[in-house]
């Protein structure tokens, strides 16, 4: 069964998507071509337009320029009307983008209590073929069916080959085994619009909850997984794998630079393209100083993890907030920024 956030007008037509949906092959990724930029998207805070959607792209990874004059991009009017924690998505065949959002505006005064316990279960999602012409936010409700879910926070999706799916995961607070928190829940989905059924994902042992989480894929396995992920959950882990549904091994967390969940969250990891590091990101919530630049030649350890030095990097003009980072082509960042020029 599929949940799909387009209406048909017969049962048939629901049965037909579904079963021609299961029975695609899976898509033969096409060659990558040269990657030559990067594109940010972000929100800000809990201002008045701050909860919805940002861009900023950078040349070397590394220092970062505002576009659209710092305004936002993307705008939602559903749900909450605001958006958080955006993530974006190559599709596998490299012909379409997707944003997905946590459908959620604390300006609107509800606090965070309700946020958790009794705010939305839906994902607010927008297309592209281009990056620069967006559809219009669309409302996929893919916690509902969770027993008492009281949100849908952080969501993240990664092409799965083996199937031919897209596994799109995020936190729900919700009670379970006696105990209220929150764990990763996912769906499987070729559209972006129809949906599997949530089922459990990821759940630490005892109270403690787990949110955040971001999985990255290898381009070889010399490192020793094909699959990381970082996840916060009471520290910032950092986890291998070979299959994304797989057993995940613990690799370490940021205690060995001096990091603990209670200082950041948030992560964010990407590969640069002019070397082998990787970049993490930490979003400072406690300090309120938004990113903090982490960089690795090596997923396979959290040790190889250090923190770039402050002139070693800049975050341009806003304060960013949880988001997601695209490596683009040369073409897709002038198109980009020729769209939403810099901000001055």
């Amino acid at each position: 069964m599929w949940l799909n956030s387009r209406k048909f007008s017969a049962a048939g037509c629901i049965a037909a998507l579904v079963l021609g949906a299961l029975s695609m092959p899976a898509q033969a990724a096409p060659a990558a071509s040269p990657r030559d930029g990067y594109l940010l998207v972000y929100f800000t805070g809990e201002g008045a337009d701050g909860e919805q959607i940002y861009f900023a792209t950078s040349k070397d990874g590394r220092n970062w320029q505002d576009l659209n004059d710092s305004k936002p991009v993307l705008l939602s009017d559903l749900g909450d009307k605001g958006v958080r924690d955006p993530a974006i998505v190559r599709s596998a065949d490299g012909k379409k983008f997707y944003i997905l959002a946590t459908d959620l505006r604390i300006a609107n005064g509800k606090g965070w209590e309700a946020a958790q316990h009794s705010g939305s279960t839906a994902l607010i999602i927008y297309e592209s073929a281009d990056l620069v012409n967006w559809s219009a936010p669309r409302k996929v409700d893919v916690a509902a069916g969770i027993s008492g879910a009281g949100c849908a926070w952080a969501p993240e999706a990664i092409y799965d080959e083996a199937s031919g799916d897209y596994i799109v995961y995020w936190a729900t607070i919700s009670p379970a085994n006696g105990i209220d928190k929150a764990r990763i829940y996912y769906s499987r989905t070729r559209d972006f619009a129809a949906f599997t059924p949530a089922q459990l994902y990821i759940d630490r042992p005892g109270e403690a909850g787990i949110i955040d989480t971001q999985i990255v894929k290898m381009k070889d396995r010399s490192s020793g997984y094909q699959f990381y992920r970082a996840s916060g959950d009471g520290q910032i882990t950092l986890e291998g794998s070979n299959q994304i549904l797989g057993d995940w091994t613990a690799i370490g967390d940021l205690r060995s630079v001096g990091l603990t969940g209670k200082q950041v969250e948030g992560p964010i990891l990407y590969q640069l393209n002019d070397s082998g590091q990787w970049a993490l990101w930490v979003d400072q919530f406690a300090a309120n100083k938004g990113y903090l630049f982490l960089a690795s030649s090596n997923l396979s350890s959290a040790g190889n993890f250090r923190i770039l030095d402050a002139g070693e990097y800049s975050m341009g003009k806003s304060k960013k907030r949880h988001g997601s980072i695209l490596n683009l082509t040369a073409q897709e960042y002038q198109a980009v920024t020729a769209r939403w020029p810099a901000a001055r």
